[in-house]
């Protein structure tokens, strides 16, 4: 099967003006909204035509693909972002799986947009705010996004503890977003709801993985005190610690030591602060010899 149109019999005139869009949408993950054709010097009746012959093909509402419409995250996101009109961001839940803090599954796209009218967007949850500050906008590879501190802002009430506590936690460690990065989103926006909320998940402990579950059982089952868990220890976030027995664990598991450079690095803080290290066999498969090795530390 050959092209949707005869590129031989296209003009110069026109072909520059399909170059001229093309260009646009390369920028933006191959998409392109009907704002932007206009402005680009396509007419109606252009548009009619190019829709008709396979060049543009509707997305949403006034937004279209060039050319194709292969599947992609980034170029959901950008046509969610340009059919939600000017000022608009993907945030909540959306954006909270595209900055991998949250895992949610992605149904209908969220955007948030500055104003409190307008009309419903079919394939979109379109969240009316008056006003979307600049500091809570930025681009993740060209599309407007909330920033990771307005992403649990949003989220908080529609999380649970437990979930928007590891979602603060994956913003710190995947973000570097800190408490005080928090506070200024919330300071920005103090009619939110779910502040409290967000605030005892910014300072509470915080379990992350099997392992981790599965270590803390450990403890229990051998009647050894608890720590605190993944803390911020004098710079560093430690998953482990007993203050009262100047004690710190770390857990090593692949998820957190996928790349050489993150295990050395990780080797390297351990051995500055003389921090104890156990891996999955010595929690699940030698869990005995592992609570003898901590009863005296821990006495």
């Amino acid at each position: 099967m050959g092209p949707p149109y005869d590129t031989i019999a296209i003009t110069a005139p026109q072909r520059r003006l399909f170059y001229a869009v093309a260009r646009i949408a390369g920028q933006q993950h191959g998409r392109i909204s009907h704002a932007q054709l206009v402005a680009a010097g396509i007419d109606r009746e252009r548009i009619k035509r190019w829709r008709a012959d396979g060049r543009l093909r509707p997305v949403h509402v006034g937004v279209y693909a060039v050319g194709h419409t292969a599947p992609s995250l980034l170029a959901d996101l950008m046509a969610a972002a340009l059919a939600a009109g000017a000022g608009a961001a993907v945030s909540h839940g959306s954006a909270g799986h595209a900055m991998r803090i949250v895992s949610v599954h992605v149904g209908q796209l969220e955007v948030t947009v500055p104003t409190t009218s307008g009309r419903e967007r079919r394939g979109l949850v379109v969240h009316r705010v008056r006003q979307l500050h600049p500091a809570d906008v930025t681009r993740l590879h060209g599309v407007a996004i909330t920033t990771v501190p307005r992403i649990l802002l949003d989220m908080a009430p529609r999380l649970s503890r437990a979930d928007l506590t590891r979602a603060c936690h994956e913003a710190w460690i995947r973000h570097r977003v800190t408490p005080p990065d928090v506070e200024r989103c919330i300071a920005r926006n103090p009619t939110k709801k779910g502040i409290a909320k967000l605030r005892q998940a910014l300072g509470a402990d915080v379990t992350l993985s099997d392992l981790e579950d599965g270590f803390l059982a450990l403890l229990r089952r051998h009647g050894l005190p608890l720590p605190r868990t993944n803390i911020d220890l004098a710079g560093d976030k430690v998953d482990c610690h007993w203050p009262r027995h100047r004690l710190t664990v770390e857990l090593l598991s692949y998820r957190f030591h996928a790349s050489r450079r993150a295990f050395e690095d990780d080797v390297a803080r351990r051995r500055r602060s003389s921090h104890l290290a156990f891996t999955w066999g010595d929690v699940f498969e030698r869990g005995t010899q592992t609570a003898a090795e901590l009863t005296p530390l821990l006495g």
